[in-house]
């Protein structure tokens, strides 16, 4: 769409090759994790709202799912060291507001086959008439 600038960048670029080396800009993606990569579905029932984010390759022990301030929390912390003893650091955290009718004391989470499930449970809504009796 945009060739000129397209090729200014591709030329610039290769300047930057030949000063730093193709080293300087090598960064290995697959270590890299942020917000955005990270996929979640949230769907709903009469019983629970589900999260499930999809995590594969992800040790869970690294991993935590948390409730601070009715906001659930999911996140990621970990750090390898790769044959060079280059160290690499992955994180991520994704945040979620409650509804008012879910039960944040019974959250439950499961980490099977790549993808966690958080299951927050709802509870039964309070009737909105109450009728009193009359002495």
């Amino acid at each position: 769409m945009y060739p000129v600038l397209s090729n200014t960048f591709r030329t610039q670029r290769n300047l930057l090759d030949t000063l730093f080396g193709d080293e300087f800009f090598n960064v290995e993606t697959s270590n890299v994790i942020d917000d955005y990569s990270v996929r979640a579905n949230v769907s709903t029932s009469d019983e629970e709202y589900r999260i499930d984010v999809v995590a594969p390759g992800l040790a869970k022990e690294d991993m935590a799912v948390k409730v601070d301030y009715n906001q659930l929390r999911v996140s990621y912390d970990n750090e390898n060291t790769d044959k060079t003893e280059r160290v690499y650091y992955r994180s991520f955290s994704r945040f979620w507001k409650l509804p008012s009718d879910a039960d944040a004391t019974t959250i439950r989470a499961d980490y099977k086959q790549g993808i966690l499930s958080v299951f927050v449970p709802r509870e039964t809504p309070a009737s909105n008439s109450i009728t009193i009796d009359i002495k």
